[in-house]
């Protein structure tokens, strides 16, 4: 048994008002707002905000309490992560991203873990996940390649990379023999160099650069395979038993990384428009305000992203219950879970485009923020964790008989 700390159940019907990094989400929500134009024409995370982010412990809210991180509960992340999306999308998804790595580092063995925030409790890690071929070598694993979407890598002390472990006897330009092997390297700063070329459309302030690594050594320690996250094995559970290392590992990764973002977005984009529309009249001499389609627009949004933060945090309540209680839910439950985390950025995007829809011709000024809330919301739903038919297939495909076995089943 795992005690669950008092305010998950307050967490779990929705009231922050106890959590100190909600509180400062919401703080920070004017002064993101207020640089916002600047960072849209900068691809990276402007210094000072990365600073405002460090000292309001947003970083290290997944990390664990014995190298002073928060160690705080995936719905209370989710709820912060999507408030700082009110004020700047990109912002908050490298803020997500960055801050996801220290859970994932937290699955590493001590040693690793020790290596890194045991020299700098505030290392950051970023985490190109694509694999490229690894070869193994003495000790350890060879790794040269480039991989792609590191966001946030200018404030990253390590990366983690991707890797699928080739027969060590055969080179890189001869048929591979897979030994099925995919692991998570842990790569320093000075192994890699940034490969600048993070011109794009939407979540430009991510930051999510290239990283390129040539003929570096990464040794056994320093790695961890997806065998062993799958299996539910890690070493980093033994040295980190509190309940947020237990929880199923991509319930947390797959789920709470990319979620809140589009919901804090869309809620931002809504407040602002709002504002403008208090005061706008249309060619039609109509006020915005007693516009009905503005209203809808307006009243679905909101509505749409209250109901799935309830069911965010409902499921994950239920599941950090679950596993309190040395247990955990089926495996089509957590399936259901992942559907419709991952279903719910399309349905954002949809009333994204209803709100830019109703700030008629003046929506399309730099002057106003709404193209670029639409630009980073389009922008989330091409990521994988948000490829919704995927967990479609093997959720409602295995309810009706289908063969799963070869299915991504990671849940």
């Amino acid at each position: 048994m795992i005690p669950l700390e008092s305010n998950i159940i307050d967490f779990a019907l929705g009231d922050f008002s106890k959590s100190v990094y909600v509180e400062r989400a919401r703080q920070l929500i004017p002064v993101l707002r207020e640089r916002a134009r600047r960072q849209w024409q900068t691809n990276r995370v402007l210094d000072e905000t990365a600073e405002l982010l460090h000292e309001g412990g947003f970083f290290r809210m997944l990390q664990p309490r014995r190298f002073g991180g928060g160690e705080t509960s995936p719905i209370e992340w989710l709820e912060t992560m999507s408030t700082l999306a009110e004020g700047d999308p990109s912002v908050a998804w490298a803020t997500g991203v960055l801050g996801i790595h220290s859970f994932h580092l937290s699955h590493f063995c001590d040693e690793a873990q020790t290596e890194v925030w045991g020299r700098n409790p505030r290392a950051l890690l970023s985490s190109p996940y694509a694999p490229n071929p690894v070869q193994r070598v003495d000790g350890g694993f060879k790794l040269s390649g480039v991989w792609k979407f590191a966001s946030g890598v200018h404030l990253c002390d390590y990366a983690l990379v991707g890797g699928a472990v080739y027969d060590d006897g055969l080179t890189a330009t001869t048929n591979r023999i897979q030994t099925g092997d995919y692991r998570a390297f842990m790569v320093a700063r000075s192994q890699f160099d940034i490969e600048e070329n993070w011109e794009v459309h939407g979540m430009r302030g991510t930051g999510s650069h290239n990283i390129v690594i040539r003929d570096q050594f990464v040794p056994e320690h320093r790695t961890l395979e997806f065998r062993l996250v799958n299996a539910g094995q890690t070493p980093g559970k033994i040295v980190n038993p509190g309940i947020l290392y237990q929880l199923p590992f991509w319930q947390v990764l797959g789920r709470i990384t990319t979620s809140p973002v589009p919901l804090g977005a869309l809620k931002g984009m809504v407040e602002q428009f709002c504002d403008v529309a208090r005061d706008r009249v249309t060619l039609r001499g109509l006020r915005a305000s007693e516009d009905p389609v503005a209203a809808n627009a307006v009243a679905t949004a909101l509505a749409m992203v209250d109901e799935v933060k309830g069911n965010c945090y409902r499921n994950l309540g239920r599941l950090m219950r679950a596993v309190a209680g040395g247990g955990t839910l089926p495996f089509d439950e957590r399936q259901m879970f992942r559907y419709q985390t991952s279903s719910a950025t399309f349905r954002v995007a949809e009333l994204a485009l209803a709100i830019y829809k109703a700030c008629g011709a003046s929506g399309i000024y730099e002057s106003v923020p709404f193209g670029c809330y639409l630009n980073d919301i389009l922008a989330v739903t091409g990521h994988v964790s948000n490829n919704s038919q995927v967990y479609a297939n093997v959720w409602a495909g295995g309810l009706m008989g289908m063969d799963i076995s070869k299915a991504d089943l990671r849940a």
